[in-house]
């Protein structure tokens, strides 16, 4: 009977310690997720509401962006770096298009620095 019950607290121990090393190892993962960054823009050719959420839309479309706020001219957008490039944010709002020709490039866009 005793070995029964020290075999027993063996494999509890065995097991919280697997359940320990998972949990650390998952909130490790998610904490890489969860960093974000933050890239500002000047983009032309903003003129109507219309122009700025063809862009949000376009920029929300892109794996990675998990915000977008536009104000006129200047575009912020919060995104995860691991997943998308601040250079690749730019050419999404250089190749949207505007609301007179939804083809067309013609937002002039660069990366404000602070």
């Amino acid at each position: 009977m005793k070995q029964i019950i020290s075999y027993a607290g063996k494999m509890l121990a065995i097991i919280a310690i697997a359940v320990v090393s998972n949990t650390a190892q998952a909130q490790s993962k998610d904490s890489a997720k969860t960093k974000t960054s933050i890239v500002t823009f000047t983009a032309t050719d903003m003129g109507c509401a219309t122009d700025c959420k063809m862009v949000e839309t376009a920029l929300y479309r892109k794996k990675g962006v998990k915000s977008v706020k536009i104000d006129g001219e200047t575009i912020t957008v919060t995104y995860y770096p691991a997943k998308v490039k601040p250079e690749d944010l730019q050419a999404v709002i250089e190749n949207t298009g505007s609301c007179e020709d939804p083809n067309a490039k013609v937002h002039k866009v660069k990366i404000k620095t602070n």
